[in-house]
């Protein structure tokens, strides 16, 4: 067996052990589950313990495995951070990157974002999946999750790296009001993964207030919710960079437009681990520069500061 087969087949055997599944290992490393079967049982022939107890339902790591699991991730930190030094000192990033980003922000400014970074670095591939609802990173192979609203902290470093600014929209049919009481007899149409049915408003001197919704149109998708919103169905509670643009067109306004929702904080998760590779930290960094580029009440946000678990 060649010495790069072992570390390939070590870098298996750590996603299987961070997944619990063959199958999500195998997609993360890139190869057939077949082939991820036969490379463990190739790696647990040269060892010659048995590293993975196999069931029906699941899989889980005798304590050869366990023993084995901290050593083969130190040789694999190792075998990566020379590697990516190298390329560090060449200026060069390589490799796979596995995304999980929200479903809207997902299909407009970040991927232009992470496609002008493909541009600059053209040995790097990015795997990108729209994902709004929470869910573990170690099971779906993502080296990243940027997620807008609360991450479960559970085993993962968080950066809260943005800050997204919203107002209260409606068609121009509807009368801009003064006071969000106003507001409460209307319909509304809600965005119900980000608004609540009571929603805190802050106003004028830090004036606080409580909208109590009235859900018209419930839906979990912005594009949606901004349709029914400039057809009139009710007025909605939505970022800036979803509907700058039809303030300005003229085709919505801002319905009480000195009371502000809560902001949502736009964040970069990823899992704890001993090695980060070059790419990724260097995907991080330029999210962090890029994305308040966009404008729109997107800004970065005063936590970015040190990552915490």
């Amino acid at each position: 067996m060649k010495t790069l087969d072992r570390f390939e087949f070590m870098r298996l055997f750590v996603r299987i052990a961070e997944t619990g599944s063959l199958s999500a290992a195998a997609q993360s490393v890139g190869v057939s589950q077949p082939t991820a079967s036969r490379q463990l049982k190739q790696l647990e022939a040269l060892l010659g313990v048995q590293l993975i107890r196999r069931s029906t339902h699941d899989l889980a790591l005798t304590d050869a495995g366990n023993r084995f699991l901290e050593d083969a991730r130190t040789m694999l930190a190792d075998w990566e951070t020379s590697i990516d030094t190298l390329r560090d000192e060449r200026q060069e990033l390589k490799g796979p990157i596995r995304v999980a980003v929200p479903v809207a922000l997902g299909q407009t400014i970040l991927a232009t974002i992470a496609s002008r970074f493909l541009v600059r670095h053209p040995a790097v591939n990015i795997d990108w999946r729209l994902i709004d609802e929470p869910g573990d990173l170690a099971v779906g192979g993502y080296d990243l999750w940027i997620r807008a609203g609360p991450v479960r902290r559970l085993g993962l470093i968080v950066r809260d790296l943005w800050r997204i600014d919203r107002t209260i929209v409606a068609a121009p049919g509807m009368q801009a009001v003064a006071h969000p009481r106003m507001l409460e007899p209307l319909p509304s149409v809600v965005l119900f993964t980000f608004v609540p049915d009571e929603v805190p408003l802050t106003g004028p001197r830090h004036r606080k207030a409580v909208l109590k919704v009235r859900p018209a149109f419930n839906t979990d998708n912005i594009y949606a919710a901004i349709v029914a919103v400039r057809e009139g169905v009710g007025y909605g509670i939505l970022p800036f960079w979803a509907v700058q643009d039809d303030l300005d067109g003229g085709r919505l306004i801002e319905l009480c437009p000195a009371w502000h929702p809560p902001h949502l904080m736009l964040s970069v998760a990823y899992p704890t681990s001993r090695y980060r590779p070059v790419r990724i930290s260097a995907f991080v960094n330029h999210l962090r520069m890029e994305l308040p580029k966009a404008g729109a009440g997107i800004v970065a946000s005063e936590a970015d500061a040190e990552p915490s678990a």
